[in-house]
């Protein structure tokens, strides 16, 4: 379903004509075939008429592709906690009902959800993807997030939970387009989050782990490039833990680079800081990863 036909359904039910809809921003007869899914439109008219509608273009895509917010979160929240809690048997039946929505309403997201899923279910089951599915999963899955204009709280926790199946390359490329093309959104703070946890899962992925940890570092401009995107979003003062996530890893990448003493005094910083706010679990487990890079 092309774009043209949502805006006309939106417009319906708020019943505004044709002529007040397109009164300001185009030819009527333009807004017409446009609905009709005859003509393109440019993301600067689509914005206007989306304004003229009082619908944020973040509503509007999940309008569009059959989903509301809360259908998206709920989704991706069910997804996270059977991951966690390693029920396979739910992936797998969760897995099931996306794959037969996708077959039988030809939705994309849909799809995506299911390869979202067998990717968890395997690591819960403790298999590998053959090769041959995981190339396939990964180019169904950069076609698809390349090829969305604007970034919104689908298209940004689909990449999150996929992340891991990417080689650095592709981490580093999508990375940079979920920081560019989610501009328009990041006052909402769902998905001011979901970016923030993006870059922090990009340096952290980059970092790579302790058992590589002396290897030669190949991504110090990047990494750069990504710390000062995390310091250009301003992590909000009420997101505390955020932001100690960032001053510990600023000392991990100084490490990594060769400044031990520099690094290592920002790092028991912050894990005096996270004793001092009743977070001893996490101090603990900062102060086991850091003995084990030093």
């Amino acid at each position: 379903m092309k774009y043209g036909s949502t805006v006309r359904d939106i417009r319906k039910k708020k019943g505004i004509t044709l002529h007040t809809l397109a009164d300001g921003v185009c030819s009527v007869s333009f807004l017409s075939k446009f609905e009709r899914g005859e003509s393109d439109i440019s993301l600067e008219l689509m914005t206007q008429l989306l304004e003229k509608l009082m619908i944020p273009f973040e509503e509007f895509l999940y309008m569009h592709h059959d989903y509301s917010l809360d259908s998206v979160q709920n989704f991706f929240q069910t997804a996270g906690s059977l991951y966690i809690t390693r029920n396979q048997e739910g992936l797998h039946q969760l897995k099931k009902e996306q794959h037969a929505k996708w077959k039988e309403y030809g939705i994309v997201t849909y799809h995506n959800n299911a390869l979202l899923l067998e990717v968890y279910e395997s690591i819960v089951a403790g298999t590998s993807l053959s090769q041959e599915i995981q190339t396939h999963h990964v180019q169904l899955l950069s076609d698809y997030l390349f090829g969305v204009e604007e970034w919104g709280f689908y298209e940004l926790s689909l990449y999150n939970g996929t992340m891991l199946l990417l080689e650095p390359e592709m981490v580093m490329s999508l990375s940079k387009t979920a920081y560019v093309k989610s501009s328009r959104f990041r006052d909402y703070e769902k998905v001011n989050t979901l970016v923030t946890s993006i870059l922090f899962n990009t340096v952290i992925y980059l970092i790579g782990p302790v058992n590589r940890f002396d290897d030669a570092f190949h991504y110090r401009q990047e990494m750069n490039e990504f710390l000062a995107y995390l310091e250009d979003i301003a992590i909000p003062e009420q997101r505390l833990f955020e932001k100690l996530h960032l001053m510990q890893l600023k000392g991990i990448y100084d490490i990594r680079i060769g400044k031990k003493e520099e690094g290592r005094a920002q790092v028991e910083a912050t894990i005096q800081l996270l004793y001092s706010f009743n977070a001893p679990k996490l101090a603990d487990n900062i102060r086991h990863y850091l003995q084990q890079i030093l």
